[in-house]
């Protein structure tokens, strides 16, 4: 499958398979501060960065806060929940005002039921998008 763009989700699909998945997102902004992510939750959306940068923080056993990675505009956050049903294990706050694109589980499950090839060119890029982070932990 040939990349059409450097978009992290969207580059594998054509214009009207984007135009898809611009049906069933959202737009949000966050202030700086802001958690996007929580610990514990059990959403399992996808964020997309389109402007600002997040920081990625877990709790030690005394329950002290380490920032473990630090995302930027461009960038998803929330991707392993949707692929791995459990509960979210680090906090994403906003380091600056943010503006995301959030794909909400439910509605885009439906989606890629009713659409086998977006959903053949989602999960191959969502194994990208680990695979390199992944890569990028270990290195």
């Amino acid at each position: 499958m040939d990349k059409l763009n450097d978009h992290p989700l969207y580059c594998y699909l054509n214009m009207e398979e984007k135009q898809l998945l611009k049906q069933v997102s959202q737009t949000k902004t966050f202030v700086a501060h802001e958690k996007l992510i929580t610990i514990g939750e059990r959403k399992r959306d996808i964020i997309i960065l389109l402007e600002g940068s997040v920081s990625v923080q877990v709790e030690d056993f005394e329950g002290a806060i380490h920032e473990v990675a630090r995302i930027h505009e461009g960038n998803l956050v929330g991707e392993m929940n949707f692929v791995i049903p459990t509960r979210r294990t680090a906090n994403v706050v906003a380091l600056t005002e943010i503006e995301t694109e959030i794909l909400p589980y439910d509605r885009l499950s439906i989606l890629l039921k009713e659409q086998p090839v977006l959903a053949y060119k989602i999960f191959s890029a969502l194994n990208m998008q680990l695979r390199e982070k992944y890569l990028g932990m270990v290195e």
